[in-house]
């Protein structure tokens, strides 16, 4: 033990307790915790958070910063309608002309997704409204603007007697004229008179007139060609006489 004692000095004291700290001092900070708060930005090499390190849900929105998301940062395909809130995606959020014709999947544009005055005439392409496009019974008389159904918008023969109301039709509604023209008939003599109707209008109704009416004189047949009215006539008196004919045309 004297021997031992003789041997020690502050030097080798002290590297025994340098070595002692150097060893033991390092396992029982590896073993033990850290103090709260005491690992920092500062103590974090670069790069050394990486995913795997990250806990599952440990990233939420709030951790995000502004405009930290963008658009290079999606995965294509990643932003799918259910990741997407209801009303999320407005007017502003869209870029001009951002949503095109390709953009739109079949049937995607329904009724229920178009706002009211939403579409108007500037916005559709020139023919993109056709008859295929519009669904049955549609298109109502309120849809209708005052004057939007003009004559040349009805196809011929598109308005029948069904499709008149009882009384819709007055003499107010109706452009109606008398073509009138005379035709001389020799004495005691068989004649045929005519009078036609304009370019547009319709022949609807024959009448007729002698100049100088007679007893013996006789009208045996009316008819018509397209829209020039006919009548034959018999003229039994000894001198000529003038058969006025009436072509009642609608125009």
């Amino acid at each position: 033990m004297n021997r031992f004692r003789k041997r020690l000095s502050y030097a080798n004291v002290m590297s025994t307790v340098a070595v002692f700290f150097a060893i033991g001092g390092a396992t029982a900070l590896a073993a033990g915790q850290l103090g709260k708060n005491s690992v920092g930005t500062n103590q974090i090499q670069k790069n050394a958070v990486v995913t795997g390190k990250i806990a599952s849900q440990a990233v939420t929105a709030g951790k995000l910063a502004k405009n930290s998301v963008t658009t290079d940062r999606l995965r294509n395909g990643s932003v799918s309608e259910a990741k997407i809130v209801n009303g999320a995606v407005g007017p502003q959020q869209l870029a001009p002309n951002a949503v095109t014709a390709t953009a739109l999947a079949n049937n995607a544009v329904t009724t229920t997704k178009i706002a009211k005055a939403a579409v108007n005439a500037e916005k559709l392409a020139a023919n993109s409204v056709n008859a295929e496009k519009i669904a049955n019974s549609s298109v109502t008389a309120p849809k209708l603007g005052a004057n939007a159904v003009t004559t040349g918008a009805l196809a011929d023969n598109s308005v029948t007697a069904s499709k008149i109301a009882e009384g819709a039709v007055t003499a107010g509604k109706l452009n109606v004229n008398v073509r009138s023209q005379n035709t001389e008939i020799g004495k005691e003599s068989v004649g045929l008179a005519s009078s036609p109707c304009l370019s547009g209008e319709k022949l609807i109704g024959i009448g007729e007139a002698w100049l100088a009416p007679d007893a013996k004189n006789t009208i045996e047949a009316q008819f018509y060609l397209g829209t020039v009215a006919f009548v034959r006539a018999f003229n039994g008196t000894a001198a000529t006489n003038t058969l006025t004919v009436q072509a009642v045309c609608l125009g």
